[in-house]
């Protein structure tokens, strides 16, 4: 649902919360099988930053306060996708499994 990812873009940016790594809000396994097997092939301390920015913004918005200045969002240019490629692995692998299941 888009209204859902408007809804994280905005809540999350108020909060002041880093958004240099788009893929934080923009992926999520609970919707998607293949985003959940795509972040067990990430490296582990990756994917430890990914949760603890997500606990982070959380904690931020719960207190309602602002991030401090070393740990607020700079310019959405910058944003870097490293869960994008991982995920495209996936689903090609699992558009290959398919095409030889229907061979």
């Amino acid at each position: 649902d888009v209204s859902f990812y408007c809804l994280l873009f905005f809540y999350f940016r108020s909060s002041g919360i880093n958004a240099e790594y788009g893929d934080d809000w923009y992926y999520n396994q609970n919707n998607d099988s293949d985003v959940a097997t795509a972040l067990h092939r990430m490296d582990d301390i990756d994917l430890q930053l990914r949760n603890f920015r997500g606990i982070r913004a959380s904690q931020l918005a719960i207190e309602r306060m602002i991030a401090p200045e070393e740990e607020r969002w700079g310019d959405l240019t910058d944003e870097v996708r490293y869960v994008k490629p991982w995920v495209e692995q996936v689903k090609a692998e699992n558009a290959e499994a398919d095409a030889w299941d229907h061979y």
